[in-house]
């Protein structure tokens, strides 16, 4: 699994900041394209925290 990383922030205190690692299933060039719809879709489970960025990791995640 590649590590899918989002940069995540509190709506309330935008300052309030932290990665978040959410598995991806695929390629690193998958995960290029298609993270920021599985980014979208983390964010609709957790309405309180808003995107700043995000990025593809080709290491996969050690508890995966």
């Amino acid at each position: 699994m590649i590590a899918l990383t989002l940069i995540v922030c509190l709506n309330a205190t935008p300052g309030d900041c932290r990665p978040e690692k959410v598995a991806f299933e695929g390629s690193v060039l998958q995960c290029a394209m298609f993270g920021q719809a599985a980014a979208a879709q983390w964010l609709t489970a957790k309405p309180k925290w808003h995107l700043k960025k995000w990025r593809c990791d080709g290491r996969p995640l050690d508890d995966a």
